[in-house]
């Protein structure tokens, strides 16, 4: 064999070795209306990392949940999959499912409430949000607000006088896809935070506060005269994909929903003219909105490639991948980080300086509430259950701890 020969043949085995050495990861994610945008981002972390690839599968909200489980009690769950930061992920981590990921991903950049979500009270990381946060509020249809002489309501005596209004003019005045209850949840954390805000719930957390004081359960009052008043008829039967475009198409002037949402509004209807204003407020309190992170993403315990995944979650927890983030997608949790020209975006980030309080299935203390007011909300509406016995439900949910 003559030195060229070798050559070639050396040549060939180091590129098959690169062949080789080269790594797919698994990702499931449960935001299909995201796909491309979270698909742009990927491509980049790939030309920035050649050898990695991503396999990304968006798998519907309402699938998701029950196809991870599944995946994880047969051992088949992919490289990388996202839960929620909190309860669902420490039980994640107790089970097994997931690598402990403490010192291996750099939480110095996250925002203080983020790297406060998901570093745990030992110290622990299992999980970073690499794809945002999100802040909830209630869009209206600017160019509809516009035709019918109306101004954003602040307070839920004027949200309900426009609603009244509104019907009698034959105009839907909101809507609320509620069969799953996970929409009424939200308006209810936003009407309470109104009470309460930021402290008051640090209060409740910690028993010193409740869901049935006089004034809380007025906020539970508040989402029952919504739900009888305001929503669409059928409201209690629509599901959440069928509600999202309805509200996307404008046959209602309001809905609700988070600053993640709007990629998927404009999916649906590209011409929607969509503004924001934080949830209003109830009695004299001042407007509202609640914060939270997308579903953080951690790396499956059973994964032979932890390695390739832990250097995929720092890419995308840098400058460049955030950038993407909350251009495209949602909030950034990138404390150096900022949207450029995204209206939307900013308008989120005003509302929620009016009054802002975390969701509350981030935390244990109240993880466990938001389960029993999703159950509980259509009963409210329709008058089965009273505020009162509502705000009580909710109360009983709460596992107060220590300060």
């Amino acid at each position: 064999m003559n030195k060229t020969t070798t050559w070639l043949a050396a040549l060939a085995l180091s590129a098959g070795a690169a062949q080789a050495d080269d790594v797919t990861l698994t990702m499931w994610h449960q935001h299909p209306e995201w796909k491309a945008a979270t698909q742009a981002i990927l491509d980049a972390f790939e030309a920035e990392n050649p050898g990695i690839k991503i396999d990304l599968e968006e798998i519907a909200g309402t699938n998701y949940s029950a196809r991870l489980n599944t995946a994880l009690a047969a051992g088949e769950a992919p490289d990388l999959f996202a839960l929620p930061a909190g309860p669902e992920t420490l039980a994640a981590a107790e089970a097994g499912y997931v690598a402990e990921l403490t010192g291996k991903v750099d939480t110095s950049t996250l925002r203080e409430a983020a790297r406060g979500a998901v570093v745990g009270a030992d110290g622990k990381v299992y999980g970073v949000p690499i794809l945002g946060s999100y802040s909830v509020g209630l869009y209206y249809h600017r160019d509809k607000f516009a035709e019918l002489g109306i101004e954003p309501p602040s307070t839920h005596d004027e949200l309900m006088a426009m609603c009244r209004s509104l019907n009698e003019q034959g105009v839907t005045p909101m809507v609320v896809p509620a069969s799953d209850g996970i929409v009424p949840s939200f308006m209810y954390m936003m009407l309470t935070a109104s009470v309460m805000g930021a402290d008051g719930f640090e209060a409740l957390r910690h028993g010193e506060r409740s869901f049935t004081d006089p004034d809380m359960v007025e906020a539970a009052k508040a989402l029952q005269e919504m739900g009888q008043e305001c929503f669409q008829p059928g409201a209690l039967s629509t599901p959440y994909v069928e509600g999202k475009a309805m509200a996307a198409i404008g046959r209602g002037v309001m809905m609700p929903g988070g600053s993640a949402d709007y990629v998927g509004y404009l999916e649906i209807n590209p011409k929607a003219d969509l503004g924001v204003m934080p949830f209003p407020g109830v009695g004299d309190n001042p407007p509202s909105t609640v914060t939270g992170l997308e579903y953080i993403f951690l790396v499956n315990s059973k994964s032979e490639e932890q390695d390739a995944a832990v250097t995929f979650l720092n890419w995308m927890m840098g400058e460049t991948a955030q950038q993407m983030v909350v251009d495209t997608i949602t909030m950034t949790t990138h404390n150096e980080v900022n949207p450029q020209g995204n209206r939307i975006l900013d308008e989120f980030t005003n509302a929620a300086k009016s009054k802002d309080v975390r969701v509350w299935y981030e935390l244990p203390e109240t993880g466990g509430v938001w389960s029993v007011v999703q159950q509980n909300t259509a009963a409210l509406i329709l008058g089965e259950m009273t505020p009162e016995e509502f705000a009580q439900a909710a109360q009983d949910a709460v596992s107060p701890s220590a300060r």
